[in-house]
């Protein structure tokens, strides 16, 4: 069972988890953009933009998640875990083809953005099932 509780203080293991997340996105960038293993082609150049991007967006997105659950205890973690499993697969998958060079096998980074989607979708039905009902 995903952690609960009942408080209005932020999730921490999700808070961690963002702000951790955040952290190895701004050095990863920082490498590739700077250090001796920056990428050379355009191709590759565009993957690293786009990981980054996408790996910043959605460390943000787990911790804004932490302050929402925060205020929601009773919604599921899942919107945080998939977040996680996503940037996990589809950052990941493409910072191992930038920086090793390495072919991944083609479904890994597919499979990293649904988690993505799934997570936008729940978080977004669980939003819409804690709005105030109208009077």
């Amino acid at each position: 069972m995903l952690p609960s509780t009942q408080h209005n203080a932020p999730q921490p293991i999700w808070l961690f988890g963002g702000i951790f997340s955040a952290l190895v996105a701004v050095i990863v960038a920082a490498i590739g953009a700077h250090g001796p293993m920056a990428p050379t082609t355009p191709a590759l150049q565009h993957l690293l933009a786009t990981a980054s991007l996408f790996h910043l967006t959605h460390s943000l997105a787990l911790i804004q998640f932490s302050q929402w659950r925060s205020q929601n205890a009773q919604r599921t973690a899942w919107p945080a875990v998939l977040f996680i499993l996503g940037m996990l697969g589809f950052v990941g998958s493409l910072y191992v083809m930038v920086f090793s060079g390495l072919k991944i096998p083609g479904v890994i980074t597919p499979i990293g953005g649904a988690f993505l989607i799934l997570a936008w979708l729940i978080w977004g039905v669980q939003s819409l099932r804690t709005a105030p009902k109208p009077a």
